[in-house]
């Protein structure tokens, strides 16, 4: 279960490192988290159906060898598309393994002890999906990306022989007549025409054929498979099941969990990694206290649902989750990381607090329906992290391009507004336009810097058409003294000038002192002008510095705008689904 969940999460932190192994564009690397996902997607339901007609033990078998072997299999991977092949096969390994966790448990310990199993199999679950981005980083610091996928080999070894040796055989004795192989090819159709639609998005356009396309598709096919349900004998999905209000709650609160798990998981990286330039293990590090908090805060909750229902510990789930997106929203460049980690303790317990809706999916079901019911939430989630991934980057990515263009036009602003040369003035805001148009897209969240501080300080060389200092800065008053000193020296030297003429007019001993006098204070006038360009020079640097650190300024504020109106984004619509925790524990409030 921390395997198939972990490599959900776990290889966001990594795809810049496989992006510049293989020398391929962001687009093209992030399929190899997208097929993965897709995998989980599509296939989980139809690996639990299949694993409690052909019998768990062994369909748990095949999806460790597929998982442990696909997995090694990623890690020697020669080229982007083979891995992005190899992730597919690791990703339906992973859709086997992971809703059969919860049945094998309940055949194993008895239906008495499903809370329990439940609870135990939950705080799994959402420690591998917190733990991923922060064990990722610790990798990538010591190791390269590839023991990102080898450090599941050992795992799936173990697992195999736990499963070989100490698991017995359990089946669905229900199940009866042919397989539902129709229904499976419709719901996959429409799952993944569903979720490509959604992961793909913003990627293609949201009103492109493709996408339009798929999202039809998926949907015609979704009706499909309800018909087909209705009618065949054996159903894949016995649709009276979510008659059980329970089942159908728990499943949408799951679905949230999904969703919501994108902001603390995926976007705070990119806060922490590209706006406040944090290394990967400086991030993972700040995001490791949230799955620390998890596993205080499943086994509590499932104490809370014993002694109160359901319905009171997801609803807290679901509020605290919402309240720490809003607390991720109100976080600055400079907020302290003492208190990014508190709001991410708060989600934690939020995100524990909702797990607990896993041991209520199948807390009413007949011990045989487990199998299916753990696939149905646990697919619940994963369509939930695809349509967060489609929805809060894609705002995230619309909100940081406007926060670029803002960026951008501020900046300018500041260049014009501060006393510099001409010629820097032009510089410099070609050099903020050139940096823009070359990082339009909005995928690199990074505003470089470095060619515009090289290009500008080498015009700001020169020295003509120099600004004058203003005149209530320190520069200023001495570029004012030393300007009278200048015009003083003038002075004095046209006296002696014209003194001198005279002299040596009318054969005046003095003419021999008064020439070295009249030299000397040409030289001391020459030497008071350079010291004036010089006063103006530095005046020019003290203002780029001011224009850079402005620049910076508004670069940390217009990003972190974009990062906390998404934050809210998230909190609002959890806020707004939370209501539907009033359906679970239907059954026990109505006994």
């Amino acid at each position: 279960m921390f395997m198939g969940t972990l490599d959900s999460t776990i290889i966001n932190i990594a795809l810049p490192k496989i992006m510049n192994q293989f020398n391929a564009s962001l687009n093209n690397t992030s399929w190899v988290t997208t097929i993965y996902t897709l995998a989980l997607a599509v296939f989980m339901i139809t690996g639990s159906k299949l694993a409690d007609r052909y019998g768990r033990k062994k369909v748990m078998l095949i999806g460790l060898l597929l998982f442990g072997g696909f997995s090694a299999a990623c890690m020697f991977a020669p080229s982007l598309l083979t891995l992005i092949v190899f992730r597919f096969f690791q990703g339906i390994g992973g859709a086997i393994i992971t809703p059969i966790v919860l049945p094998m448990g309940v055949e194993i310990f008895g239906k008495e002890n499903t809370s329990k199993i439940s609870s135990v199999v939950g705080a799994i679950t959402a420690l591998a999906a917190a733990a991923g981005p922060a064990l990722g980083g610790i990798i990538l610091q010591y190791s390269t990306w590839r023991w990102v996928f080898g450090i599941n080999i050992p795992l799936a070894a173990l697992a195999l022989l736990i499963t070989v040796f100490f698991i017995s055989e359990s089946y669905d004795e229900t199940l009866a007549g042919d397989v539902d192989w129709l229904g499976m090819l419709a719901l996959s159709i429409s799952l993944g025409g569903i979720v490509f639609g959604m992961l793909e998005g913003r990627q293609y356009g949201w009103t492109s054929p493709v996408i339009i396309t798929c999202i039809a598709v998926g949907v015609v096919a979704l009706f499909v498979f309800y018909l087909v349900e209705k009618k065949v004998a054996s159903p894949l999905v016995e649709l009276h099941l979510l008659k059980e209000k329970t089942l159908t709650a728990s499943s949408l609160v799951y679905f949230v969990t999904g969703f919501s798990l994108v902001c603390p998981m995926l976007i705070i990286n990119y806060f922490l990694q590209d706006v406040l330039n944090y290394t990967p293990l400086h991030a993972a590090i700040i995001i490791i206290p949230v799955s620390l908090t998890v596993v205080i805060a499943m086994p509590l909750g499932t104490k809370i649902l014993d002694a109160m229902g359901a319905r009171i510990i997801t609803f807290m789930g679901l509020i605290l989750i919402a309240c720490s997106l809003w607390l991720l929203s109100l976080v600055k460049t400079n907020t302290p990381t003492v208190i990014i980690v508190i709001f991410l303790v708060v989600n934690g317990f939020g995100f524990g607090f909702s797990s607990v809706s896993l041991v209520a999916s199948v807390k009413y079901l007949p011990k045989e329906k487990t199998g299916v019911g753990s696939g149905i939430v646990n697919a619940m989630r994963q369509i939930g992290t695809c349509l967060g991934v489609a929805l809060l980057v894609t705002v995230l990515n619309n909100n940081v391009i406007n926060s670029k263009n803002d960026i951008k036009d501020n900046s300018i602003q500041i260049i014009q507004d501060h006393r510099l040369s001409p010629q820097v003035k032009k510089v410099a805001k070609n050099e903020i336009r050139s940096v823009f148009k070359n990082n339009s897209s909005g995928k690199n969240i990074k505003t470089s810097t470095k060619g515009f501080k090289t290009k500008v300080t080498k015009v700001a060389k020169k020295t003509n058409n120099l600004p004058t200092p203003k005149k209530s800065s320190s520069l200023g008053q001495l570029y004012q003294a030393q300007k009278q000193m200048v015009k003083g020296t003038n002075q004095l030297n046209d006296s002696l000038t014209q003194f001198n003429a005279l002299a040596t007019k009318t054969n005046n001993p003095t003419a021999k002192i008064i020439q070295p006098l009249a030299s000397g204070a040409d030289s001391l006038a020459g030497a008071q002008k350079k010291l004036l360009t010089s006063t103006q020079l530095l005046a020019q640097k003290q203002e780029l510095k001011s224009v850079l650190k402005g620049i910076k300024h508004q670069k940390n504020r217009q990003l972190t705008k974009a990062f906390s109106r998404t934050y809210l984004l998230g909190a609002i619509i959890v806020l707004l689904c939370s209501p539907i925790t009033w359906w679970t524990d239907y059954k026990k409030q109505t006994a």
